[in-house]
């Protein structure tokens, strides 16, 4: 049985995904309507005291709560409850400082892994999501596991790394987001529609993810994650077409050139 313990749009998904695929669920959540709602969807029970868990069945476990103080405290909760060895993985964004700290300090003999996931709730519904992983070497079930939930894993190489990347690319995510939006502004006040500029952005060399869905993104997301990674490294990079475009652009592609000889 997997525990998914969080029942929010990534850890609600991920185990209606778990569910359809006919795996054993059971989802803890406090919210008593997303409970039902939940159970309702998937045929799966669920409830919100972990004394009504069968211990003895949980093959694995997914955190996919808020902040760092709440996956603390799923893991005190789980220690409660049971002394049986356990693998989490642990699908909330954590700041890197956080990832180091909380997770390593588990129970001995709990596998567990630091697993944020980017794709976003369509992404998590349909296994299609990308995992971003550090923790012990997979088990077979365990990398079995990780393809039904996912479409690609990024293995890094410990705790804190797996957050670093997701935060770097939701950061530039949101770089992508905001030029898109402010170039659209400029269009208005040149005297240009907004949507005709849109329209050639979605055909031609602006063209992006994040543009393509500027209407829908959950940007509060984004912006949480520019918080984190800000608190991380101190300050963001400027983004400025000056004298030094070049140079970095320069930088970039000797890195990525660098980078692929090596492997």
């Amino acid at each position: 049985m997997h525990l998914v313990i969080g029942l929010g749009p990534i850890g609600g998904s991920v185990g209606a995904h778990l569910a359809e695929l006919g795996r054993k669920v059971y989802g803890y959540d406090f919210n008593q309507e997303r409970l039902c709602e939940w159970s309702q969807e998937t045929g799966s029970p669920a409830g919100s005291d972990l004394a009504d868990v069968d211990w003895k069945s949980v093959d694995s476990v997914h955190v996919a709560v808020r902040l760092a103080d709440q996956v603390s405290s799923v893991f005190e909760a789980l220690t409660a409850h049971t002394a049986q060895p356990l693998t989490v993985f642990v699908h909330t964004t954590l700041a890197p400082a956080d990832a180091r700290k909380i997770l390593p300090s588990a129970p001995d003999g709990w596998r567990v892994f630091e697993a944020p996931v980017s794709g976003g709730p369509q992404g998590a519904r349909h296994g299609t999501m990308t995992v971003f992983l550090a923790g012990p070497a997979p088990t077979d079930a365990e990398n079995a596991l990780l393809e039904e939930i996912s479409g690609r894993v990024f293995r890094t190489e410990s705790y804190g790394q797996p957050a670093i990347v997701k935060l770097l690319n939701n950061t530039l995510a949101t770089y992508n987001l905001a030029a898109a939006a402010r170039m659209l502004a400029v269009a208005e006040q040149s005297g240009v529609a907004a949507r005709d500029l849109f329209d050639v952005i979605g055909v031609s060399t602006g063209q992006s993810w994040m543009s393509d869905n500027l209407a829908d993104v959950q940007y509060d997301l984004l912006l949480k994650d520019v918080e984190l990674l800000r608190g991380e490294i101190g300050s963001l990079p400027a983004v400025d077409l000056g004298d030094e475009v070049e140079a970095n652009i320069l930088r970039a592609r000797e890195l990525l050139t660098s980078g692929s000889e090596n492997r």
